[in-house]
């Protein structure tokens, strides 16, 4: 392929991860909401966990914007993927959780497809 597709089909690829972490750390933060909401306890482990994830989404959507590489993306698929540790074992599992897990997967494809489409350093 000639350079310029290379660059389009990379800034393009940049810009769906960017926006797909910047959805999932919207789409956690109103999470966060209902849980403070409706929770007795709205301060635990996973809660935190949420908020940190959700912070570290936003930043790295920064990063792969700014200066889209390999390494940020995939900081974006481990941000996320980490972020499910909140969900529990399996046979805890509600329909919140398989909603979650289907959201962060879907979520995931941009930032995999980013993975594999652009450059190891932002010099490349």
């Amino acid at each position: 392929m000639p350079a310029e597709v290379d660059d389009q089909v990379s800034r393009r690829a940049a810009f769906l991860a960017s926006i797909a972490l910047l959805a999932f750390s919207a789409l956690t933060t109103f999470a966060l909401i209902g849980w403070f909401y409706r929770s007795e306890v709205a301060w635990n482990w996973k809660s935190v966990l949420a908020v940190g994830c959700a912070i570290l989404a936003v930043t790295t959507s920064a990063l792969v914007w700014r200066a889209p590489t390999r390494m940020h993306a995939i900081m974006g698929i481990a941000v996320m993927a980490f972020s499910l540790l909140r969900i529990g074992p399996p046979g805890d599992w509600t329909w919140v959780s398989f909603a979650l897990v289907a959201i962060t997967f879907v979520l995931l494809m941009p930032l995999v497809h980013a993975v594999i489409v652009l450059p190891n350093d932002p010099e490349a």
